[in-house]
């Protein structure tokens, strides 16, 4: 996550993160991601490295449903999951964060940085345009075009040569709070999302080290244990019914 000064969580909301991988941030209370370290997946898909809980109690996603009740938490994380997601399934599960909790941050990498690298577990290219997420699946591009040019920039990232996102973060990435809904447009065109990523007039800073200071040292931190790690079976009464 590059822009965690983005969000606004209060002293006592109740957090979920989705798709933690094997970074899960210290804020949430429970995890919920379609993979687990069991499954047969690629480590790419948690970020390069194990999936990793922190003793927070991890729930499993299934068809794109999250398997808590209405409203159950004040606050979602969503962090570099999107462009995991096939884009037919993103506005489902948009839906779900939203029927879970009425505010969720969520944050993706923007399309200069597939055009440098091209992940293969990155689906889609995505932006986020006044407050409208914006969405192509890779496949309505030509990105593989310059797969012998994305295959030597992810051997100079390998070797630490040149990692991009250490340079211009908000050129890499995006994040926004998003309230009550997240709008979506999946676009088929990439000269239409092109256009679109033009007018982001926006360049985010990261969080300043008063910030990761504070942050560090927070007053909540201290005082509130995290309800995961204090109680794992505390969450099974937000489940849905037909997942107890």
């Amino acid at each position: 996550m590059f822009f965690p000064q983005l969000m606004n969580i209060r002293r006592n909301d109740l957090v979920l993160e989705i798709g933690p991988g094997a970074y899960p941030f210290w804020r949430s209370d429970c995890l919920a991601d379609k993979y687990d370290n069991e499954s047969d997946v690629d480590l790419s898909q948690f970020g390069g490295d194990l999936q990793k809980t922190k003793g927070k109690p991890l729930f499993r996603i299934e068809n794109n449903e999250l398997p808590f009740k209405d409203n159950s938490f004040d606050f979602i994380i969503c962090s570099h999951v999107l462009e995991h997601v096939p884009v037919n399934d993103l506005p489902q599960l948009t839906r779900e964060i939203m029927r879970v909790a009425k505010k969720a941050y969520i944050e993706f990498p923007r399309p200069i940085y597939d055009y440098f690298y091209n992940f293969d577990v990155h689906l889609n290219f995505m932006d986020i345009v006044n407050g409208e997420i914006i969405c192509i699946d890779k496949a309505n591009t030509d990105i593989d075009k310059l797969k012998v040019f994305q295959k030597y920039g992810l051997e100079l990232r390998g070797k630490n040569t040149l990692v991009i996102e250490n340079f211009v973060p908000s050129l890499i990435a995006v994040g926004y709070e998003f309230h009550n809904v997240i709008p979506l447009r999946i676009l088929e065109s990439i000269e239409e999302f092109m256009g679109l990523v033009r007018l982001n007039p926006y360049m985010i800073k990261l969080p300043s080290l008063f910030w990761k200071v504070k942050n560090k040292i927070n007053p909540i931190r201290i005082n509130k244990r995290i309800k995961g790690e204090l109680i794992p079976g505390y969450f099974t009464k937000y489940l849905n019914k037909q997942k107890d």
